[in-house]
């Protein structure tokens, strides 16, 4: 009976992977508002004028901001999604050209399975950090050390295609087919990389914090004064919202990491790994 309570709060009100974050400003913000509140009471009988004014103003720069920041985050989100997208197509169709095209030996599909399925992984920690290439599923017992495992492993690819053209696998034209999805590998992770490395300016995320402590800190004043402790619950309803996008920004620009709301990259480095197995029958 609890689980099923519980199973259909989460589907009415799902928690947000930022709610811990989010749950501690929320405390705060209502703790400060019943604090001024107590010291409006006792010192203050009248609204200051400029309060009105003042979050009038706050209001329209912080919507501006939020508007800005909330968009450039989820674009660099939604762009990470399509390149892992388009490594899914390209890994896939790589190994459907390379199957009709060169009809591979077993040792040479399974070559291939291994580095076309080993990529998604290399590239995942690489965008995590710095990675070995034997922590790669695939290559445990590879004990050479490169400093830019993607690379290494689409260098592989190239050398294996050009192997089949020595051994008279493939033609010219097959080659002139195969290379352009083998190619795309690295074209994707330079992608990444310039996600990756390319945080939104600073001076944005500056501005838009200073609005939301200014506004955070002063509003209060404001509601206190026509509200009374109801101000509370208003200014956690604020709260909720403006600094619930603002972390939820600040977890989305950054894809490819491990909060919650970043891309389930280890669920499409399976999912890449399963379809070449199949299209290569290893």
């Amino acid at each position: 009976m609890f689980e099923t309570n519980r199973s259909f709060w989460n589907w009415v009100w799902p928690p947000p992977p930022i709610a811990s974050r989010l749950w501690a400003v929320l405390i705060v913000a209502s703790v400060y508002t019943a604090i001024v509140n107590a010291i409006r009471a006792t010192y203050f009988a009248h609204t200051p004028t400029w309060t009105n004014e003042f979050a009038a103003i706050n209001a329209i720069v912080i919507g501006v901001l939020v508007g800005f920041r909330t968009k450039a985050a989820y674009d660099r989100w939604w762009e990470g999604r399509n390149l892992w997208g388009a490594l899914t197509n390209v890994s896939r169709n790589l190994c459907l050209k390379a199957m009709a095209l060169a009809d591979p030996p077993v040792t040479d599909r399974i070559e291939l399975h291994r580095l076309v399925a080993g990529f998604p992984f290399a590239l995942m920690r690489h965008l995590r950090g710095l990675v070995a290439l034997k922590e790669i599923p695939g290559f445990e017992k590879d004990t050479k050390t490169v400093a830019h495992v993607p690379a290494e492993l689409a260098g592989r690819i190239f050398t294996l295609l050009a192997t089949w053209r020595r051994e008279n696998r493939i033609d010219g034209h097959a080659q002139q087919v195969l290379d352009p999805p083998a190619a795309a590998l690295m074209d994707i992770c330079g992608a990444c990389e310039r996600i990756r490395h390319t945080p939104l300016p600073g001076s944005y995320l500056s501005l838009l914090r200073h609005g939301l402590i200014l506004g955070l800190l002063l509003i209060p004043w404001h509601l206190t004064f026509e509200f009374g402790y109801w101000a509370v619950l208003i200014q956690a309803v604020i709260v909720y919202f403006l600094v619930g996008v603002e972390l939820i920004a600040e977890e989305v620009e950054q894809p490819f990491g491990f909060d919650g709301d970043d891309l389930p990259l280890e669920r499409f480095c399976a999912s890449i790994r399963t379809v070449t197995a199949e299209i290569l029958e290893v």
